[in-house]
């Protein structure tokens, strides 16, 4: 077995991917920009990233080949109380069809109540190969597993087959709860079809469960397809819906185990829970995939509903209520027995079951991925259906439901594929590190549209994320390719931490103290932001040096197109942010490339152009949005250079005074929202030389509205208080009404 790595070792190799030319052109504002950073627009990732499992390990050849000589195979021919085969090893009472011995069986027939077991000693393998087989089990599987080495279930060519489970015993000693059940390591393969309805799982397998070939068509109650210590699929045509996970995988004893590995295949997944769980890692090489989990995005409740408008940071401003994301139950997707220890744990020539699994990510996410079960927290929310309900303790009732897309309790990897996601909850969620080297992404989801509890990391890919509460979401997030677009109803990318905190640090916390594990860092890509909130929050530094960046910022003064609690340095790239002046930011003094931050005097809509002195255009864009403030950097900007700044239908001369500049003041527009917010961003003087090693460039209140007050470093003040609580003649906003805000 390959040795488990880190994840830091895992993202420090170099391996080339190609990648895709697209233009800098979205449906979120239009942009043009001079040639200044050759690969900007270019879609593809230098990275080198290392397998989550073993690959080579996840298929056998018997696996893959699917292949049988039917002149060597017996014949049971089904067919209600007048089954028949001439076998020694297959006995059969009444509609029950058992076989005991290694080999081959070609089965033909139907049940109308009865099903096929296989019972063989633990050390033998059987394969039964389904050419028209219809079985209906009034209770119980329909095709049953009880003891065996490993079992192969082929579909012939071209073969139809259909497999009904109506009920299921209550008794827990047997726990048979899918219309395919088996105790043992379970491979479907071949290219015929099956269709599956069960009022339990449809296919279970309490090792392994691995999928090679054929067509599914699944409705279940339960999950559709789970396997206990992996899911590993190849390839085949998989159309489920289910009551809980279409595809799922836990095993809560062993953090190696639990996993899910998709080479490749066509998924058409409706799930009232996720769309694809595992309880460990999760990695997706190739394939082709439409999920609904929980009913949709349009199934979740809305955040930003919760404030009604002018609240204390204005529409984009999350207050407390609406800082809390929809539930993510986890192991409440699951029966209390359906994840119990199967029988023997032989290894097989086939199966790797001790190599197949790399660690990654730290101890404590592999903790949180066995204790949660992928990824609940005591203070989400339960979205489930269009209903919302508190979770008050860790412990969760079987009505809270995990309603995500992809989900992975420990580190998430995607290498490629398309994915049309809409999900009550996160599109794609890791409770560890998530990567993306590339593929294909239209995403809805009702919120982020990729959450990381620890890293985030896009390397490449086309991502479309068109409707979310947070488009890309870590403890940190970096971009070095692919082209994004995201639009969000709060921030476009948030480097905050934890699960969903969105920013807070945690409730009670200093939401405005710097945070030195949380970051944003930018080296390439395109990236486009449509964001009401924030454009790009960060609780700890932001740093861009390549790409090409540009962001619709909020209409309300309570947010920033640009929003760091640490420091920001820009060394190359393109970057042009709109939005209100109220809480604008420009980068610091310890960048080496041009940064200018332009306030302008009243609201302005269309498009924006930067020319040089010899009327040259650097830069131009159309933000979605009334602006009033304006960052640009690009690489032509130089220290006492006059430029020229269209915005709309006004024009104004600008002199770069130094590398950072800021021309004009911050103002607080009436009718924005967000009551009276402070001005400015980390501005200081017009030269923008601020180290942020006082306080001297954070944000001070509007003319006549008092002294800032006293603040630590890395702090904002919060602005003026309400005016006149009900009940509470201080005028004072409380400690939890402005903590969790922004």
């Amino acid at each position: 077995m390959k040795r488990r790595q880190m994840m830091a070792v895992l993202l420090a190799a170099a391996l080339g991917m190609t990648g895709c030319s697209t233009a800098a052109t979205t449906d979120t504002g239009t942009a043009t920009t001079t040639d200044t950073t050759a690969d900007s627009t270019e879609n593809k990732s230098t990275e080198t990233v290392e397998d989550l499992v073993d690959t080579d390990d996840m298929f056998s050849d018997r696996d893959l080949e699917g292949s049988y000589d039917e002149k060597e195979c017996t014949k049971i021919t089904l067919d209600d109380e007048d089954s028949t085969c001439e076998d020694k090893n297959v006995s059969i009472d009444g509609q029950t069809v058992t076989i005991t011995g290694e080999g081959t069986y070609l089965v033909s027939g139907s049940l109308s109540d009865g099903s096929l077991v296989v019972d063989v000693d633990d050390s033998e393998k059987i394969q039964v190969v389904l050419d028209g087989v219809s079985i209906t089990s009034k209770e119980g599987a329909a095709i049953q597993v009880t003891q065996a080495d490993k079992v192969f279930v082929t579909l012939a060519d071209e073969s139809e087959n259909t497999l009904n489970s109506e009920s299921f015993s209550d008794d827990t000693d047997s726990n048979v709860d899918g219309a395919i059940f088996s105790k043992e390591d379970l491979t479907l393969n071949g290219s015929g079809s099956m269709t599956v309805t069960s009022a339990g799982h449809g296919i279970v397998s309490k090792d392994d469960l691995v999928v090679t070939g054929g067509t599914y068509e699944i409705t279940a109650e339960k999950q559709g397809v789970s396997g206990k210590d992996s899911v590993r699929i190849a390839d085949g045509t998989f159309t489920i819906e289910s009551g809980k996970d279409a595809i799922h995988s836990e095993n809560s004893g062993d953090e190696s185990k639990g996993f899910v590995y998709l080479a490749d295949g066509t998924y058409t997944l409706k799930a009232d829970g996720d769309g694809i769980s595992a309880s460990g890692v999760l990695q997706i090489d190739g394939g082709t995939y439409e999920i609904t989990a929980g009913g949709g995005s349009t199934k979740a409740t809305k955040k930003n509903d919760m404030q009604g408008p002018g609240g204390d940071f204005g529409q984009g401003g999350p207050g407390m209520a609406d800082m809390q994301p929809p539930q993510d139950a986890g192991a409440a997707n699951e029966e209390s027995g359906d994840m119990q220890n199967s029988g023997t744990d032989s290894s097989t020539e086939e199966t790797s079951k001790t190599a197949s699994v790399k660690k990654t990510g730290t101890e404590e996410s592999s903790a949180k991925a066995n204790s949660e079960a992928t990824g609940s927290t005591a203070s989400e929310n339960t979205a489930t259906g269009s209903e919302t309900q508190n979770s008050d303790t860790e412990d969760t009732s079987a009505e809270d439901t995990s309603t995500k897309g992809v989900k992975a309790g420990g580190d998430l990897l995607v290498k490629d594929g398309t994915f049309t996601i809409d999900s009550c909850d996160d599109s794609l969620h890791t409770n560890g590190n998530m990567i993306i080297c590339g593929g294909t992404y239209t995403l809805s989801t009702g919120d982020d549209g990729m959450h990381a509890d620890e890293a985030n990391r896009v390397y490449g890919g086309e991502i479309t994320i068109e409707t979310c509460y947070e488009g890309i979401e870590g403890q940190n997030v970096e971009i070095s390719g692919g082209t994004i677009d995201i639009t969000a109803s709060d921030d476009g990318l948030n480097a905050a931490g934890g699960n969903d905190q969105s920013g807070m640090g945690g409730f009670g916390g200093d939401m405005f103290s710097a945070d030195e594990d949380a970051w944003i860092t930018i080296s390439g890509g395109t990236v486009t932001i449509d964001a009401t909130g924030d454009g790009i929050d960060s609780n700890g530094d932001l740093t861009v040096s390549g790409g090409t960046i540009f962001v619709s910022g909020p209409s309300d003064n309570g947010n920033g197109a640009l929003d760091y609690n640490g420091a920001a340095t820009i060394t190359g790239g393109t970057l042009v942010a709109t939005g209100m002046s109220g809480m604008a930011q420009n980068f610091g003094s310890d960048s080496t490339q041009g940064s200018l931050l332009v306030n302008l005097t009243d609201n302005q809509s269309g498009e924006i152009t930067l020319e040089d002195g010899d009327g040259n255009t650097l830069v131009s864009y159309t933000p979605v949005r009334e602006y009033n403030s304006v960052v640009i950097s690009c690489a032509e900007l130089s220290d006492g250079s006059t430029y020229t700044i269209h915005t709309g239908e006004n024009s104004q001369e600008v002199t770069m005074e130094s590398l950072v500049y800021t021309d004009g003041e911050a103002t607080n527009a009436p009718g924005q929202g967000g009551g009276q917010m402070p001005q400015g961003g980390p501005m200081g003087d017009n030269n923008g030389d601020s180290d942020n090693s006082d306080n001297s460039d954070r944000p001070i209140p509007p003319q006549g509205q008092g002294n800032p007050p006293d603040m630590q470093n890395g702090e904002r003040p919060l602005g003026d208080p309400p005016q006149g609580n009900p009940g509470d003649s201080s005028n004072e906003q409380t400690k939890e009404e402005s903590d969790g805000q922004k």
